[in-house]
C-alpha cells in the first residue's frame, strides 16, 4: 500500500523578501515573509494572474519604514478589501464597528493601487490577496490600527 503524504498536503510556499521583488503569475500560492524595510512586492497585472491566483504577506518583524505591496501601473485602483486590527491595539481607530472592535477599509468605489505596511507594523501584521481575473481583493489584519493602509 502506497503512503498518502497528507503530512505535507498543506505545506505552503515560503519566500523571504529581503529586497523588492516582482512578484510573477509562477508564485501564486506562495507566504512572502516581510523582514526588512523599504520593501516593494509589486503584484503581476490581474488579467495575468487569473482567476484564483492568491498570495499572503506577513510582517516577521517590526519596521522603521514602510513596506508596500503595489499594484502594476496598468492595473491602476484595482486593490480592494478591509483592514482589521486589535481591539486591544490602544489606538483610537477609525471608524470603528459597533461593537467595539477597530477596522478600516478602502472607500474608494474605484478601489486602490498600494497597501502599505508603516512603522506601526509588527511580527504578525499580515495581509492576503485574491484575484478574481481582474481586481485584488484583500484582507489585512494587524494588532495596530496604524499598522497597515489601503492607499
Amino acid at each position: 500500500m502506497s503512503k498518502l503524504g497528507r503530512y505535507s498536503a498543506d505545506r505552503k510556499k515560503v519566500e523571504t523578501l529581503s529586497a523588492s521583488k516582482t512578484i510573477t503569475v509562477a508564485d501564486c500560492g506562495t507566504l512572502f515573509i516581510l523582514s526588512a524595510d523599504q520593501v516593494t512586492a509589486s503584484l503581476p497585472n490581474a488579467s495575468d494572474a487569473g482567476k484564483g491566483w492568491w498570495a499572503k504577506f506577513i510582517m516577521t518583524a517590526d519596521i522603521a519604514d514602510g513596506v508596500l505591496i503595489a499594484a502594476t501601473a496598468g492595473d491602476g485602483d484595482n486593490i480592494h478589501g478591509v483592514g482589521l486590527c486589535s481591539s486591544g491595539s490602544g489606538a483610537d481607530p477609525s471608524p470603528a464597528f459597533p461593537d467595539g472592535t477597530n477596522a478600516q477599509a478602502t472607500h474608494e468605489a474605484g478601489g486602490v493601487d498600494v497597501i502599505t505596511f508603516h512603522s506601526a507594523s509588527s511580527a504578525g501584521d499580515q495581509v492576503e490577496l485574491v484575484c478574481d481575473g481582474s481586481n485584488w481583493f484583500a484582507t489585512a489584519i494587524a494588532y495596530d490600527v496604524n499598522a497597515i493602509s489601503f492607499d
